[in-house]
């Protein structure tokens, strides 16, 4: 409901009106009427790129009423988004809904007559959407790491890519879910970084790993929007948090890790060695009931992690170091794999592709990546690997 009376309304889109069209010009007689003579005056839409069919078409009636037999005076055909409901769908159906489509403040974005801008927006999109929502603006100027998808230039529809402006049945009223579906509507094809790197075509890419119990949490989900801030971010990659985007990065604290601490237990880093009793599930589909949990607690369970050599945590011997801490994403793929644990097949390392050549056991595993000679841990059964 509009937050003024109908009379209030309809007179302040009356002068809205009145001022789109421009003051009459001096010296002239008022026109008997609402007609193609109207724009013998009113005429600050001519030459607009989008005009209203209506006005196009000298239908002025179609919207305004004359209030006086002699007098040059009008008033619109109904109040608020009933006028505009006369003609276009109604946009007030579905569970969430923007506050000016539910107030009936339609002029507040659009233009009744013409515009230069997509469907009559007052404005271009993005500075018709941070009109209102300027903390988005402000956001996107200050991040270091910013969305290719909010640059005109790359993008022209913009904010409207990912939201609807008027009403969707999903949070955020964003046009699709779960939110990865909004995502592969750009991120079905390598994309180009503003630094010069290539995204992975992400579609393809979780279609090559379908098994949904070998996807991360979050991508199984389809809750890209978990690790990742569409509107940018100071992190790499848009990230949530801090997260190393080089092949080794010393580890000065959980800080380092701050995205993956947000879900996952920090002890999988800080303690080289755990008290509970190491835990890995045989069958990764075991995995799926962790799904359960409340968000962010889901992956914090007894046992913390079961990559252990004997007592010792071997996260804490590949992360916890001042020069050469390998970062998780050396050998997890964050997104998909067709490894438990989400272990990648082979990692990239400068110019070069390792196989990591990974094997789980029910007790443990080995590796054999190309940087050393396979080595094997057993959570039961201390190995002894060459160094």
């Amino acid at each position: 409901m509009s937050r003024l009376s109908p009379q209030v309304t309809a007179l302040t889109l009356a002068l809205v009106a009145g001022l789109a069209f421009g003051k009459p010009k001096p010296g002239t007689l008022a026109p008997p009427g609402p007609g193609e003579d109207c724009a013998q005056c009113h005429d600050a839409w001519l030459g607009k790129k989008v005009v209203h069919p209506p006005v196009k078409s000298g239908l002025c009636f179609a919207c305004h009423a004359s209030t006086s037999a002699t007098a040059h005076t009008f008033a619109l055909q109904a109040d608020g988004k009933a006028m505009c409901a006369q003609c276009h769908s109604t946009r007030d159906t579905l569970k969430v809904l923007h506050p000016p489509v539910s107030e009936g403040l339609c002029l507040t974005c659009h233009d009744p007559h013409g515009s230069d801008h997509p469907a009559r927006l007052r404005a271009p999109i993005f500075e018709t959407c941070t009109s209102c929502h300027p903390s988005k603006r402000m956001q996107n100027e200050a991040a270091l790491t910013k969305h290719g998808a909010l640059d005109p230039q790359q993008n022209p529809r913009v904010c409207v890519s990912c939201h609807d402006a008027h009403q969707s049945d999903h949070e955020k009223r964003l046009v699709a879910w779960p939110a990865v579906n909004v995502c592969l509507q750009c991120h079905d094809q390598p994309q180009k970084t503003p630094a010069g790197d290539t995204l992975l075509d992400m579609k393809a890419w979780l279609e090559a790993n379908p098994k949904t119990e070998l996807r991360h949490g979050p991508v199984r989900e389809g809750r890209c929007p978990d690790c990742h801030e569409p509107h940018g971010t100071s992190d790499w990659r848009m990230l949530k948090g801090a997260f190393p985007g080089t092949p080794y990065a010393p580890f000065t604290g959980p800080e380092t890790y701050g995205l993956c601490f947000r879900c996952h237990d920090q002890r999988l880093v800080v303690e080289q060695k755990l008290a509970e009793k190491p835990v890995s599930n045989v069958d990764p589909a075991q995995d799926l009931a962790l799904s359960a949990q409340p968000q962010g607690e889901r992956l914090v369970r007894v046992g913390v992690t079961g990559f252990r050599n004997g007592d010792e945590n071997l996260h804490f011997r590949h992360v916890n170091k001042l020069d050469k801490g390998r970062p998780c994403r050396l050998c997890h793929d964050v997104h998909a794999s067709q490894n438990p644990k989400h272990v990648r097949t082979s990692t990239p390392f400068g110019s070069w592709e390792f196989k990591l050549n990974y094997r789980k056991t029910t007790t443990g595993g080995s590796c054999w990546p190309g940087c050393h000679a396979q080595r094997q841990y057993d959570r039961d059964q201390r190995q002894e690997n060459p160094r």
